[in-house]
């Protein structure tokens, strides 16, 4: 898999949770992805015993990702009407396609080595992104199936189509209130070729605090609970995730996972 993608997915997954109080940042602006005049220049994510990785970015004038880069490589970012193109130095590409200025298909040269994956995405009449299905070569992988109560995304059932087992993935929120999912760490991301600007339909409204993923095929329940500090501007600039296993007993596999980021402000 590229691993600038990689790296890039898990700061956007886990890491870029800059909401959640109520000092909220307007990163889904397309013109100007911090709306308090602040943009993320850089973010540390400590994964314990796997190591530290590090990603700067870059902006046009507009206020659009451009670049980032990470251990020497740089994802590239162009933009057109009906596409984002993503590229590395060596010809890899992620792509998302659009259609109104939302995402209607996304695509990934090497999502596994030699393996490229496609994503379409089908939204509701209230704009909320439904259902995603994946596919690995021609290959029809997985569907997720996404259900929300209150504006905010609760269930995400996920159905494999080699062998018909499925996940579950419930969300929980706070009372605060989010104007923007892509600030927090946003639910959509395990799910879409993410890119910020809010290209997946509507987001979530409340600042995301814990998932519950159970399996089919597996015993254990996995929990992962989110804490956030803010600066003064309503920046997170630091962000714990808590990860466990629970197998009917007392917690086990658990994990750390912290993020330091950084910003430039006018």
């Amino acid at each position: 898999m590229q691993k600038i993608i990689k790296y890039v997915m898990v700061t956007l997954v886990a890491a870029i949770a800059i909401a959640g109080c109520k000092k909220e940042i307007n990163w889904n602006a397309r013109l100007d992805p911090n709306g308090n005049g602040c943009k993320l220049t850089s973010s540390k994510t400590d994964f314990g015993i796997l190591g530290e990785v590090e990603i700067s970015y870059k902006y046009d004038a507009s206020g659009k990702l451009i670049s980032a880069t990470s251990d020497g490589e740089t994802m590239t970012y162009t933009y057109s009407a009906t596409k984002i193109t993503g590229t590395l130095e060596n010809g890899e590409k992620t792509e998302l396609t659009l259609a109104n200025g939302r995402a209607v298909s996304s695509y990934m040269s090497d999502f596994f080595p030699g393996v490229s994956i496609t994503r379409t995405y089908t939204y509701n009449a209230d704009g909320y992104l439904t259902v995603v299905k994946s596919y690995l070569g021609n290959m029809l992988n997985s569907t997720a199936e996404l259900s929300y109560t209150g504006g905010n995304l609760t269930q995400e059932k996920l159905t494999y189509a080699e062998d018909g087992s499925m996940e579950t993935i419930t969300y929980e929120y706070s009372s605060e209130v989010a104007l923007n999912a892509y600030q927090m760490a946003d639910p959509l991301s395990a799910v879409v070729d993410y890119v910020p600007g809010n290209y997946f339909g509507k987001p979530s409204k409340n600042v995301l605090k814990k998932t519950v993923t159970t399996s089919s095929k597996l015993s254990g329940v996995n929990t992962a609970e989110y804490t956030y500090v803010f600066d003064s501007k309503g920046n997170a600039t630091s962000i714990a995730i808590k990860s466990y296993v629970n197998n009917g007993g007392s917690a086990t596999d658990t994990s750390l996972t912290t993020v330091s980021l950084i910003y430039n402000c006018k």
